[in-house]
């Protein structure tokens, strides 16, 4: 319709508006009141507490937008998330009255819900509202051509926009020489560089700045096709802010809290990551960075460019540094910051997800600093695209519960689907997957577990019942109700090691990077993560601000009402000084310090910092890991090498006393623990398919009552130091009590007890060969020398693969072991990033995969670890590993996209299991 006619319309659309205030509030039945006593609350949830539907059109006729809302209150739902139609958007004012009726019917009802803030996905653009007339405002890349030369005739064509830098630069020792910087500009003829080198190791770079859309996150979205706007310059958000969110305001009112819980953002990011392979790397980049880094960092960012993206020693790894931490100050203050202080103002929270939420390694492209961002929303989000429980990303959840704990915040979201089981490209032949009532509940629980409190839903809950879903809300309702507000309580504390990336990150022609070091610390964080989740220990995450403001008591890391006796650090060398010192007062106060894969090196000034090395010689000494130091006031520091992170839940275990724990060491229970208006709450799920039954330990007096999500019913427990439990596939329970116990310091002796032990597995004949049609491939060796795989690919930019399997004449029992031990060697020069990856395949046909954190550009021989603890399932493998049924390993690569007449080598042995012990007296309470 075109703008006349909408103009045309509106004297009569006046009338209709006007009639959409006043809808019929008899048409729903009201939802339960959120101001009830618990007991009610649990009974009957409140609408906030049930899942969300995400509605983005009201129906446009009365009637059908009645029964729409009708059917989801007769279905359990709670509300749901909304926006004027994208078929019209905000600027259309034929599409605000069906849009008002629905939201003033729905709140009249005591419905909840949230407004979605895009016309699709990524937010930013508002359809393309924000960009009218501001096509500047579009997000921006500074994109980068480099090559390397021994000297003579260099060529290298210039990447669109405009020129921002052309210099050589010499190495040395592999090192680029920041201040011996050749200026090229004068050598570029009609976008060529040309330069003839002099004799000597050379570094050539062109580096231009322009918008960017192919290749990005926007450019391959499922929703409309259109640029997102620069998230690290104010005009843009403030933009989007008056186009989007103040017409809202105009309509309902400046206070929009009196309809909405919250905004809900959706993906937005700064698109500096190639979904696609591109000719050229890219950088966050705007109009006015330079400024901004000059103002923040105190020095220019012009000659630091190069240092970006190639190695150019210690001033490098401060240069990037410097420069991501700025790209992190400025996308949490202009694009996230912005819309909270606005939100504030019309008295409704800030929320929404971000993009990439599992990859830490995409954090950095993409936001500069997750975490910083995650601490900029009222209600801290994610999203979850599958309903398959042992893939749902409870890790995200707990990093967004716990930013959302450390800002004091009570409302998390989650948008949950099954999008992965039901989404198939062109071309993918696989059948829809039909997710069951079981998965959706293990699916929510998981969530919750994980500190999400609110989800919002894309489900297609296809072949469900009524029944069912009323069933799936209630139980999502009554254990959201038990878990919001609060705070966590847990020992353990898992940093989140964005510092240690920044020095390291370079970006990649395709993904965010190829550097190993990035890669490997990203492959200990989720490592510790999981081996900490699969041994049932529950643990927040905190980011280097928390470990600053922290103050050190009694043997605990304090953050407001949060405490820690724990500090585990995976691949961290780098933090500020000032985190690092605390880090330090708090082991020499009794405070338990592991550091996984690195120890202290750098701080926010110096690569190295000799003040955070001394630290590092006091908390874990000099010599190799493992390593432990302890002191008498009952501080500990532990070393562990990332092969043997699998000893970290048992480590913890030989310190503290847990919170709560199964009897049996291996159930699939897991537990977390809130504190909530002065009552302990505890919410242990079954994070398994299969029934399960035992009993479940609490420390100190124990509970005092049990809270049933399945029935409603709460009752007493007799005995609440161990109380016998059943639970169905995926079922949860709540356990409740006044009394604060705290786990027991426990007295177990570690040092000089950490150990790692390789065993060969039984013989296999000659592997197997399997890979993809691109890849052709030749396979020499023996099982002393090592099999080596030599591939060539006969075709660029297609996914491709190739894996050595070892079968074996009989099923392989691993269940004593941690996990696989691989010796790997990759030859010198060879670029190709892809992981060596590893395919548990069972007698049953379940295939598992995991990773090993090496990388084969990694040149020379090592031993690579597959800790069982990461594998997860794979394409259509339902259930669980069961490591007493592995009837073959796969070793290799897969999911690379290189270049046609690309050669991949890399040599191995078959596998060993490793067992990893830490051996400790019997532990007694500390006195």
């Amino acid at each position: 319709m075109n703008r006349a006619c909408r103009i045309g319309l509106l004297v009569g659309l006046c009338g209709a508006v006007c009639q959409a205030a006043e809808p019929p509030a008899s048409l729903l039945a009201p939802l339960p009141a959120e101001d009830r006593p618990l007991a009610e609350r649990f009974s009957a949830p409140p609408a906030s507490a049930r899942i969300l539907r995400i509605i983005h059109a009201q129906q446009a006729n009365p009637a059908e937008q009645d029964r729409q809302l009708q059917t989801l209150a007769a279905q359990g739902f709670g509300g749901f998330a909304g926006n004027v139609a994208f078929d019209g958007y905000v600027d259309d004012e034929t599409k605000w009255p069906a849009f008002l009726r629905g939201v003033r019917l729905a709140k009249a009802a005591g419905m909840s819900l949230w407004l979605y803030d895009e016309c699709g996905y990524p937010s930013g653009s508002a359809r393309d509202l924000t960009l009218r007339g501001h096509p500047e405002w579009a997000a921006r890349g500074l994109l980068v051509a480099g090559t390397d030369t021994s000297g003579g005739a260099v060529s290298l064509a210039l990447p669109p926009g405009r020129l921002v830098l052309a210099a050589a630069l010499p190495r040395r020792d592999g090192a680029i020489a920041l201040d011996h910087a050749r200026d090229l500009a004068a050598s570029i003829r009609d976008r060529q560089l040309s330069w003839q080198a002099p004799a000597g190791e050379w570094f050539v770079v062109v580096m231009t700045d322009d918008l960017i859309y192919e290749g990005t996150h926007a450019a391959v979205s499922l929703a409309f096709k259109k640029p997102c706007i620069d998230l690290l310059t104010p005009e843009p958000t403030a933009r989007f802010l008056e186009v989007t969110h103040q017409r809202y305001a105009e309509k309902l009112g400046p206070d929009l809290g009196r309809y909405f819980v919250s905004t809900f953002t959706d993906e937005p990011s700064l698109q500096n990551l190639w979904f696609r392979p591109m000719p050229y790397r890219v950088l966050p980049w705007s109009l006015t960075i330079e400024q901004e880094f000059s103002k923040r960092r105190g020095r220019p960012l012009r000659p630091l460019l190069p240092a970006l993206v190639t190695e150019a020693g210690p001033a490098g790894a401060r240069a990037r540094y410097d420069f991501w931490n700025t790209v992190g100050e400025l996308v949490a203050e202009n694009y996230f910051g912005q819309i909270q202080d606005w939100c504030h103002k019309h008295n409704i929270l800030s929320g929404g997800h971000l993009l990439m939420e599992e990859s830490l390694v995409g954090h950095v492209p993409l936001y500069g600093h997750f975490f910083r961002c995650l601490r900029r929303l009222d209600a801290p989000s994610i999203d979850c695209l599958t309903s398959l429980p042992p893939e749902v990303p409870w890790q995200i959840a707990r990093l967004a519960g716990s930013a959302a704990d450390l800002e004091g915040r009570s409302v998390t979201m989650c948008e949950v689907s099954d999008h992965s089981q039901r989404y198939r490209a062109a071309g993918d032949t696989r059948p829809i997957r039909v997710v069951t009532e079981d998965e959706i509940r293990g699916t929510c629980n998981r969530l919750a577990w994980g500190g999400i409190n609110t989800l919002t839903s894309y489900y297609a809950f296809q072949d469900l019942t009524d029944e069912q879903l009323r069933r799936i809300n209630t139980h999502a309702g009554r254990c959201q109700t038990m878990l919001r507000g609060g705070r966590q309580v847990t020992d353990i504390a898992v940093l989140y090691p964005i510092e240690s990336l920044w020095p390291v990150f370079l970006p990649a022609l395709r993904g965010a990077t190829d550097e190993p070091a990035a890669r490997r610390a990203e492959s200990v964080f989720d490592g510790a993560s999981s081996a900490l989740y699969a041994a049932g220990r529950d643990f927040a995450y905190v980011d280097s601000q928390a470990l600053r403001a922290a103050r050190v008591a009694e043997g605990a890391l304090a953050h407001g009402d949060l405490r820690w006796r724990v500090l585990v650090l995976p691949a961290a060398d780098t933090l500020p000084l000032a985190a690092w010192e605390n880090v330090a007062a708090f082991w020499r106060q009794g405070g338990a310090v592991i550091a996984v894969g690195a120890r202290p090196l750098n701080s926010e000034r110096e690569f190295p910092a000799p003040r955070v090395e001394a630290i590092g010689r006091e908390l874990f000494g000099a010599a190799d890991a493992p390593c432990v130091v302890t002191n008498p006031a009952g501080g500990t520091g532990i070393l562990l090498p990332a092969g043997m992170i699998a000893l970290l839940p048992r480590i913890v275990d030989a310190l503290f006393e847990r919170d709560a724990a199964c009897v049996e060491a291996k159930a699939p229970i897991k537990v977390t623990r809130r504190r909530i208006d002065g009552h302990e709450v505890y919410f242990a799920i079954n994070d398994s398919g299969a029934a399960w039954q035992g009993d479940l330990r609490f420390c100190g007096r124990g509970v005092t009552e049990q809270w049933d999500p399945a029935t409603g019913q709460v009752t007493p427990v007799a005995e609440g130091t161990q109380v016998p439990l059943r639970l169905g596939p995926y079922g949860a329970m709540l356990f409740r009590s006044a009394a604060a116990s705290v786990p027991k310091r426990l007295g177990g002796a570690i040092a000089g007890a950490l150990s790692m032990t390789c065993e060969p597995l039984r013989a296999a004949p000659k592997p197997a060969v399997s890979q993809a049609q691109a890849v052709q491939s030749e396979l020499t060796g023996d099982d002393a020398s090592g099999w080596r795989a030599a591939a060539t690919l006969t075709k660029g930019q297609v996914d491709t693969f190739l894996f050595l399997n070892f079968a074996y004449p009989e099923p392989l029992d691993l269940t004593a072991c941690e996990g696989l031990a691989i010796d790997v060697s990759a030859p010198s020069g060879q670029r190709t990033s892809a992981e060596l990856l590893v395919f548990l395949n069972t007698a049953d046909g379940g295939r598992f995969l995991g990773g090993t954190g090496h990388y084969l550009n990694m040149p020379g021989s090592r031993r690579a670890y597959a800790v069982f603890s990461q594998f997860k399932p794979f394409g259509q493998t339902r259930g669980e590993l069961d490591l007493a049924q592995v009837a073959s390993i796969s070793v290799g690569w897969g999911g690379y996209f290189g270049s046609e007449g690309e050669r991949i080598a890399f040599t191995v042995r078959p596998p060993q299991r490793f067992v990893c012990s830490v051996k400790c007296p019997p532990a007694e309470p500390a006195p």
